[in-house]
């Protein structure tokens, strides 16, 4: 695999700049995203009124729920560890197909990478207080959701194995399967929100970790269809002319459907932000916490619970791989072959 200097050297100096600020802003997001991991345990899992508030949406959840539990089973019964194991080969063969063998390994490389870690922080790692809250699991922990990581995983595979023109849409398939899924967990009773979205961070986490790697060194441009070799002098286009963008430079445009995502996803997040409050005052009101507060929350209250829980997902896959798009180094054109390892 071509290190990480030479594949830098190779380009431009607006190149490197562009490299070096995208995997500085890989490696920040990585971190923010694991802290974010174990906040959402503390808050949800360790105290006992967040483990109130999860109760109350696994409660609610069931409104309704015979309208789409049985799409929901479905899709659940699909996703399983053949499924991911499935998974990395497709990744490794539908990328070095199209050319990177650096893309399939670092995807390959996250897939398994989440899937493991899951697992590990599930069952060896975090606990879960027993506050006598919802005995179907036996009082174990259960975030991460191993569901919603492997359907995370596929659709971070999908966002590092996809060339910069096509990331965008790659972000809004990937938010759309892996909220999916974890709304899927939710609404047949399998896992409470804060384990899918404890998932879902954990899984922007590992591709923020690929991507500050090199996952995407040997790119620095607009398409991988791109000829290789140095680009002709052409002047810029009135587009460009008019936008200010440099001959080569990725137009903004090519990446406005990620920062669509990424503001809906915040949007959604807002008001996600919003039900969670209304529901930690419908715990405290209730009586402070515990398994009397949350069995006296009314219909309305554990309907805004689970509501809190299902926006909250669709926010947190949406800004995840929205934020993986948009760490597309931009500015200069595709490297020849030469910087493909």
């Amino acid at each position: 695999m071509t290190s990480r200097n030479n594949s830098l050297t190779q380009l431009p100096d607006p190149g490197r700049r562009a490299q070096r600020r995208s995997r500085l802003l890989a490696g920040v997001l990585a971190v923010v995203c694991m802290v974010g991991v174990a906040l959402t345990w503390w808050l949800l899992v360790v105290h006992l009124t967040g483990q109130a508030m999860e109760q109350a949406a696994l409660d609610g959840s069931r409104i309704g729920a015979h309208i789409v539990s049985d799409h929901a089973r479905n899709l659940l019964h699909v996703v399983s560890l053949p499924a991911a194991i499935g998974l990395v080969l497709v990744v490794l063969v539908g990328a070095r197909w199209r050319g990177s063998r650096r893309r399939a390994l670092w995807a390959a490389g996250a897939v398994v990478a989440i899937n493991i870690s899951t697992q590990v922080l599930k069952y060896l790692i975090l606990w879960r207080p027993d506050y006598g809250l919802f005995r179907k699991f036996g009082g174990m922990n259960t975030l991460p959701s191993g569901h919603t990581a492997v359907a995370a995983s596929a659709a971070v595979a999908l966002i590092l194995v996809t060339g910069p023109r096509w990331r965008g849409a790659a972000a809004w398939a990937g938010a759309v399967l892996a909220a999916a899924m974890g709304y899927s967990t939710l609404v047949c009773q399998w896992h409470r929100p804060g384990d899918v979205i404890a998932a879902l961070l954990l899984a922007t986490s590992w591709g923020a970790v690929a991507i500050a790697c090199g996952a995407w060194a040997d790119e620095t441009g607009p398409a991988d269809s791109e000829p290789a070799g140095p680009a002709p002098a052409t002047p810029p286009t009135p587009a460009e002319a008019e936008g200010g963008a440099a001959a080569g430079e990725l137009p903004p445009a090519r990446l406005s459907s990620a920062a669509v995502l990424g503001g809906l996803g915040i949007l959604a997040g807002a008001a996600a932000l919003m039900l969670e409050v209304l529901t930690w005052r419908g715990v405290v009101d209730a009586g402070g916490a515990g398994a009397v507060a949350a069995a006296q929350l009314s219909r309305t209250a554990v309907f805004i619970a689970y509501a809190a829980g299902a926006v909250g997902t669709v926010a947190v896959a949406g800004m995840g791989m929205a934020a993986l798009a948009l760490l597309t180094p931009r500015g200069v054109r595709q490297a020849g072959p030469a910087a493909r390892a």
